[in-house]
């Protein structure tokens, strides 16, 4: 099973030995791996060795781990259409058919600050709702949203169904704004304290990171978020034509 006398790392070989475990569907999506030791053990070698092939085929979004739960085979990747489209996340689930659930953190009035309130063209003694949610795809939180509103153009916002229902379709249905355009920018990035534990990943675990502002048809700022995604769950994608 191991070959200690071969060209070829051991770490590599037991990577290879996943792969293979995986490839045979003997451990199929979302599945939970056996203990590491137990695993380190199966094939003679140290754990710490072990964790080397764990943390590469973590880094290539074969596995993930959970805190608390363990090592699990990554599920088939959501494909978010990042730079095609004015769509939400939550949108893109429901296009996507996932069974996925919303869980609201926090929502309250608070001041402005200062860049914010330029982005949202707002002047210092205003104030935004300030909302915080979680996304979760089969119980794993995938995605950590905050998003600014200007509680003026959103009266009772507060007293909405988060859960069930979706923001944009609040701003469009319920307070009758037509979201006409957006500006999105994002990057890469390790996941602070904050993050990974909201997410329910390692500090440092490589995710992705927008910020956007949408527009109405009179170009009117309504609404900033941040965002905070799960490489190993969402797959960001873009179809472009040249010419």
């Amino acid at each position: 099973m191991i070959e200690r006398t071969g060209p070829e790392p051991i770490y590599i070989q037991a990577k290879n030995w996943i792969l293979e475990k995986i490839a045979k569907g003997e451990w199929t999506a979302k599945e939970k791996l056996p203990s590491e030791a137990d695993l380190a053990a199966t094939l003679g070698i140290s754990r710490g060795t072990f964790k080397q092939a764990i943390k590469q085929l973590i880094s290539e979004g074969i596995l993930v781990q959970i805190h608390g739960k363990g090592t699990f085979v990554v599920g088939e990747q959501m494909e978010y259409p990042l730079a095609e489209r004015l769509i939400s996340i939550a949108e893109t689930m429901i296009e996507s058919h996932k069974d996925f659930t919303t869980k609201l953190l926090r929502i309250e009035a608070v001041p402005v600050e200062q860049t914010l309130s330029r982005s949202l063209q707002l002047e210092a003694d205003e104030k935004v709702y300030h909302l915080q949610r979680l996304r979760y795809i089969e119980d794993m939180p995938v995605v950590f949203i905050e998003n600014f509103l200007p509680t003026k153009l959103f009266p009772g916002l507060d007293q909405q169904n988060f859960e069930e229902k979706t923001l944009f379709s609040m701003i469009e249905h319920i307070y009758h704004f037509k979201i006409e355009w957006g500006k999105r920018s994002f990057l890469g990035k390790g996941a602070d304290e904050q993050i990974a534990r909201k997410l329910q990943i390692d500090q440092g675990t490589p995710i992705t990171f927008l910020e956007q502002t949408i527009y109405t048809e009179q170009d009117q700022p309504i609404e900033f978020s941040k965002v905070w995604i799960r490489n190993d769950q969402i797959k960001l994608t873009s179809i472009l034509k040249r010419g």
